[in-house]
């Protein structure tokens, strides 16, 4: 901004640089075009080989176990087999399900930050659910709009001892549900000690809580890679898990 003034101020003074000006601004117009078509041209290209994945549905068996359906990308994990998801239990009846994907990539099974992306189903609606509180990834204060992580679902402190610094709750919405996404933030390590890779910026440790008026479905937490990667190598990204997400679907409402 100083130099734009001093230029402005020579301009004033020297009538020779008055025609120099519209040629400078013309070439820091033309630089601030360059660099956003590059960022929207990058964009682009991410975007394409994002949704360049294959996908692979739910099966009718987990689905009608667990309640719910989701497509999942055609990644393999360590053992060279594609990553999908499973169901334990079932949601019908007042009982819980679990719908669970590994996705253990690490040879020498290196945690990670979990490797598993588990969410904990029931024939309960969501608003039902968080007034409730029992067992409930978010609590809903009268009066406000955006809940907050309970403390029993929250990670509070890393490895090291590192607190969580802060906590972003957002709203998110699909075809037949509505819910939020909870990302924790950790302090950078001190000292000594070095962190796991899931407590580091590189990766964005989230909770989820969705449902309607029948159905409930909760994630306690999963670290995401925040890097958009097409493989498993370094854990499974937080684009693949968003896009993931945007595809569930409750079978009642």
């Amino acid at each position: 901004m100083a130099r734009l003034v001093g230029i402005e101020f020579e301009a004033s003074q020297n009538p020779h640089a008055k025609r120099k000006c519209p040629m400078i601004r013309a070439i820091f117009v033309a630089l601030e075009l360059l660099l956003c078509s590059i960022a929207c041209a990058q964009s682009a290209t991410d975007n394409a080989r994002l949704h360049s994945i294959g996908i692979s549905p739910t099966g009718p068996k987990v689905e009608d176990q667990c309640g719910m359906s989701m497509n999942t990308p055609d990644l393999k994990s360590v053992s060279d087999q594609t990553i999908g998801f499973g169901c334990t239990g079932s949601y019908k009846y007042g009982e819980q399900a679990v719908m669970e994907m590994d996705f253990q990539y690490d040879p020498n099974f290196d945690p990670r930050g979990g490797d598993n992306i588990s969410f904990v189903v029931e024939n309960t609606g969501i608003d039902k659910k968080i007034a409730a509180r029992a067992g409930s990834v978010f609590r809903l204060k009268s009066g406000d709009n955006m809940p907050t992580l309970t403390p029993g679902s929250a990670y509070k402190e890393s490895n090291c001892g590192d607190p969580v610094t802060k906590t972003d709750v957002a709203p998110i919405q699909g075809s037949n549900w509505h819910g939020w996404i909870a990302e924790e933030t950790f302090a950078k390590a001190h000292g000594s000690c070095r962190p796991a890779k899931e407590y580091t910026s590189r990766y964005r440790c989230v909770h989820v809580m969705v449902g309607n008026d029948k159905m409930t479905a909760q994630l306690d937490g999963v670290c995401l890679l925040r890097r958009r990667e097409l493989s498993l190598e370094n854990g499974f990204s937080y684009d693949l898990f968003m896009d993931m997400l945007k595809t569930l679907r409750f079978k009642e409402q």
